[in-house]
């Protein structure tokens, strides 16, 4: 490995290999940094010489980083923080503010969270752009680390000194079943519990409400008949069949009018968990980083009041009134108030 001249290296190379790293595809890249494909290539090309390395290869979707390219990517992601730190003016001027946040948010949260940061985006921030990462990550810890990954929520704390992990509040479970469930009454008892059916979550997103053990521990063994890999799809299975599902009751709130369900408090104890962000704890005073979370924070809280959400009662949910029925077709319709008009039109046009 040659030594590096620092004179010949221009820091607009390393900006380029930080987007490329992040997003694994050159036309993505050059979109973010406003610059044309060729244009990319060429600034890898300069680097790749300076640096005696191929630092990505092609793949299957894009390009993969080499390992060298993997060694030197979060040092290089730390060194361009730093310099804009140092050089951003002391108040974030959304305005003229410019950068691509990469957030890994399960589809409990986002349309929760995002409207609100998307509108004042729209409004704002010009020059800020937003990509929603898939929840079913590997290692998004690592992904944090290398600076692929700005921001995380999820409803399990990370246990890393490099990694903070806030709550945002805690995750109250309810378990939901339609309306008029042939083995649910008013109250719900453990023996229910273990004669239910069950529409769950994939394994992997089974902690955004709550795992197993929950039941285990109370000698429960619940019949899962169906896992869903988004909890928006509960609902609607919950109101067309005799499954029952658990929920955040703060997420049952939120959709509660659009589906005939009905919520019972659980009879045994649930594991207690929070809803968390989750970020590398070098961008903790980095202005823009800062701005994003307190943003998500406060849409979150503003939408869901959840200072009072976790202790409030279940709400009463009366029958959704049902729709008039349409008319028969042998029904006779009362005249629209236009047909007088257009029998007085039709008698004025010539035969």
């Amino acid at each position: 490995m040659k030594p590096v001249n620092l004179k010949t290296l221009d820091l607009n190379l390393l900006v380029v290999f930080d987007v490329v790293y992040a997003t694994r595809n050159i036309s993505r890249a050059a979109e973010q940094l406003a610059m044309s494909q060729p244009a990319v290539s060429n600034a890898l090309a300069r680097l790749r010489e300076i640096l005696d390395d191929q630092l990505f290869l092609r793949g299957r979707r894009g390009v993969e980083p080499t390992l060298r390219a993997n060694e030197i990517a979060a040092t290089v992601r730390e060194a361009l923080q730093m310099i804009g730190r140092q050089l951003a003016p002391a108040e974030l001027d959304l305005s003229t503010y410019r950068r691509h946040f990469r957030l890994i948010m399960p589809d409990v949260f986002e349309p929760i969270m995002m409207p609100p940061v998307l509108r004042e985006i729209y409004e704002r921030a010009p020059g800020v752009t937003v990509e929603g990462l898939s929840a079913f990550r590997t290692d998004f810890i690592k992904e944090i680390r290398d600076g692929v990954v700005d921001l995380a929520v999820h409803v399990f704390p990370a246990q890393a000194n490099d990694i903070v992990s806030e709550p945002i509040c805690e995750t109250d479970i309810v378990l939901l079943t339609r309306r008029g469930h042939p083995l649910v009454g008013k109250s719900l008892d453990i023996k229910t519990l273990g004669e239910l059916g069950y529409v769950v979550l994939v394994p992997e997103l089974q902690n955004v409400l709550s795992p197993p053990s929950s039941f285990l521990a109370h000698g429960i063994k619940r019949r899962e008949v169906y896992a869903a890999n988004k909890l928006w799809a509960l609902p609607a299975i919950i109101e067309r069949t005799d499954l029952a599902g658990l929920m955040p009751r703060w997420f049952f709130r939120e959709m509660a009018d659009n589906y005939d369900i009905v919520p019972h408090e659980m009879p045994i104890e649930m594991q207690k968990q929070h809803c968390c962000m989750t970020w590398h704890i070098k961008n903790t005073n980095d202005p823009g980083h800062t701005w994003l979370r307190e943003s998500l924070k406060a849409a979150f809280r503003k939408r869901l009041d959840v200072g009072t959400v976790a202790d409030a009662p279940l709400p009463h949910t009366p029958p959704r009134p049902t729709a008039p029925a349409r008319p028969h077709a042998a029904t006779v319709k009362p005249p629209s108030p236009r047909q007088p008009q257009r029998a007085a039109r039709a008698k004025k046009r010539p035969a």
